[in-house]
């Protein structure tokens, strides 16, 4: 009986412990997992990278969407491929045309739905200077 009471303590503790890192804890947890996790996880790979958003109709390009072929591999895009000072025609070369143009510099590739709950578009901007070398890459939401 007295063992019984000494797990279910220890239990107790356990439960109280962990109850409390998540507490205090939570904001950066579920920042992570819907934020972070879903843009790593895969080498920067050309030829999935051009093939990912290939679609026949609005349906299959939805679909193909949906499943975020490109967003695992921003991370490694990011860090290793277009880092600050890479030409712009390296850049056309690793990941093609951009899906659109923004301000200041900056062209955007859609990355598809791959964050929080799926409802807003993922996109990766990669921004030039005049001399048209990258100066910043970043993850946007639309």
């Amino acid at each position: 009986m007295l063992g019984a009471l000494r797990f279910l303590k220890k239990t107790a503790i356990s439960i109280a412990i962990l109850l409390l890192l998540i507490a205090l804890f939570w904001k950066p947890i579920i920042s992570f997992i819907f934020h972070d996790l879903p843009f790593m996880g895969k080498s920067f790979d050309s030829a999935a990278w051009s093939s990912a958003l290939n679609c026949k109709n609005d349906h299959d390009c939805l679909e193909v969407e949906m499943t975020c072929l490109r967003g695992p591999m921003y991370r490694d895009l990011e860090r290793n491929h277009l880092v600050v000072g890479t030409s712009e025609t390296t850049v056309m070369s690793l990941v093609g045309k951009p899906t659109r143009t923004a301000d200041n510099n900056c062209v955007d590739y859609d990355l598809g739905y791959c964050s929080g709950l799926k409802i807003d578009g993922d996109y990766l901007r990669v921004c030039f200077d005049n001399g048209e070398k990258v100066t910043t890459v970043s993850h946007w939401q639309s």
